[in-house]
């Protein structure tokens, strides 16, 4: 039976040995610090890694540098609290561990108190509520407690506190993936499918309690060896009336080729699944839209990230646009707020000339920009970098005034930059670093950002 957690560690291995691991732009060059670049406040908090270790920086002040949160092991960034007080990463002891030994841990957001969550290896990403500081995680159980299935898990919802952290449930159970409901009182959570058992999604509440039941289909035929085994990727819209999922296969192969992707109307539980388009099983490359009527994806099959890669918009009914480039590849779409909201995401040449000649002082995707995708359907890039360079990573302000984003200049290696409202491109810390990831997905992401703009 496939495990998620040797999935993980299959694609770090793979990763490594396709584009060589290194994350850095190579060994005989002299590693130079994260530095400042341009000193006026933008509002947000940035973390970033370089050589595989966090660095943190608060833009808003303008006599803030970078500052080193970790200095040994592997480092992969999880995501910011709600209201930007704490930021949680994994840490891998070293970098054949990525994947399978990967510890939770929690910083302050200038820096400061670092602590461990859990001894215990964790199972995903873990997952903070809408608001406050309560978050989900899956836990490793003990290998005494793995028992001959090896499929559960142990379920953890807490809260985070100065100094201390809150457990509020605890629960060994099969399940494969989670999410908090918009009301972050509940989770919802998926079920993997098992002789006589359909893939399933259930909503909790936070003492384990289930609330509500849905059977995706029907029982899979498990004699077969290939079959349908489970919802990942959980994205509840942000009305809780519909959720997006990845149908992930029983064959990490298979699934590493793409997926179906998914509308379920959790209002209308009496219909069936609505299957949208096929994609990698990424949760970066999907997206909703604020007000709930939109759902952007990055639809085609294959795993090579630079190519077939075209952007989809879904209506909450499930009709689908199409937005993608003859020629070009798309990802990472993410919504601004406000009024009228626009879709980013980064766009650019098809290229598959790295397999087999990565060089890692040269982007995989030359060329490669932002751009966005408005109210009415009109698309164009935002970004204007040269075509030895590549933009990637978009991170919209709330209002969509302001843009941060990294540019590469190599495999490995770039610059977060600022786009203002104006159009003018400012680059802002310099010597961000990361690994290409799985046949060039850019994931884990090297950056995350929290905006300080009023919601």
């Amino acid at each position: 039976m496939w495990k998620p957690i040797s999935f993980l560690a299959s694609v770090a291995l793979a990763a490594a040995a396709l584009l060589g691991g290194s994350g850095s732009s190579g060994a005989a060059e002299k590693i130079q610090q994260p530095m400042r670049v341009y000193q006026g406040a933008i509002p947000a908090q940035i973390a970033f890694t370089h050589q595989k270790q966090l660095w943190m920086v608060n833009a808003s002040d303008p006599e803030a540098a970078p500052r080193q949160v970790t200095s040994s092991g592997d480092v992969q960034i999880a995501g910011w609290s709600a209201d930007g007080a704490w930021l949680f990463y994994l840490h891998a002891p070293s970098a054949e561990e990525v994947g399978s030994n990967m510890h939770l841990w929690a910083v302050k957001a200038d820096g400061t108190g670092a602590f461990q969550v859990d001894p215990r290896p964790v199972r995903n990403t873990p997952k903070w509520a809408p608001s406050g500081h309560r978050f989900a995680y899956l836990a490793q159980p003990a290998a005494a407690e793995e028992g001959a299935g090896g499929s559960a898990a142990v379920l953890v919802v807490a809260e985070l506190a100065p100094g201390k952290v809150t457990k509020l449930l605890e629960q060994k159970r099969e399940v494969e993936d989670m999410a908090w409901m918009p009301d972050g009182d509940r989770l919802l959570i998926s079920i993997p499918a098992a002789k006589g058992r359909p893939i399933t999604l259930e909503v909790i509440d936070l003492a384990g309690k289930r609330q509500a039941s849905y059977a995706l289909g029907a029982p899979p035929k498990v004699e077969e060896g290939i079959y349908p085994y489970a919802a990942r990727g959980l994205s509840p819209s942000p009305d809780g009336k519909r959720v997006s999922y990845f149908v992930i296969m029983s064959s990490a192969s298979l699934t590493a080729d793409g997926v179906p992707i998914q509308l379920f109307d959790l209002t209308q539980p009496q219909n069936k699944p609505i299957a949208i388009g096929e994609g990698l099983a990424y949760p970066e490359w999907i997206a909703w839209a604020k007000d709930s009527s939109r759902f952007a994806f990055i639809n085609g099959t294959g795993r090579v990230a630079t190519e077939n890669k075209q952007l989809r918009i879904a209506q909450a009914d499930g009709r689908v646009v199409s937005a993608g480039l003859t020629g070009m590849a798309d990802a990472f779409p993410r919504w601004s707020g406000g009024g009228a909201e626009t879709l980013y995401f980064t766009r650019g040449p098809e290229n598959a000339e790295w397999l087999g000649n990565y060089r890692p002082g040269k982007p995989l995707m030359p060329g490669q920009r932002i751009w966005k995708y408005g109210p009415n359907g009109q698309m164009q890039a935002v970004t204007k970098g040269s075509e030895e360079t590549a933009d990637t990573y978009p991170a919209p302000s709330p209002d969509g005034s302001e843009l941060l984003f990294v540019r590469l200049d190599g495999a490995e290696h770039g610059s977060v930059y600022l786009l203002a409202a104006d159009g003018r491109e400012t680059e802002l810390i310099r010597h961000v670093t990361g690994n290409p990831g799985y046949y060039a997905n850019y994931l884990p992401a090297w950056i995350s950002v929290y905006w300080l703009h009023p919601k």
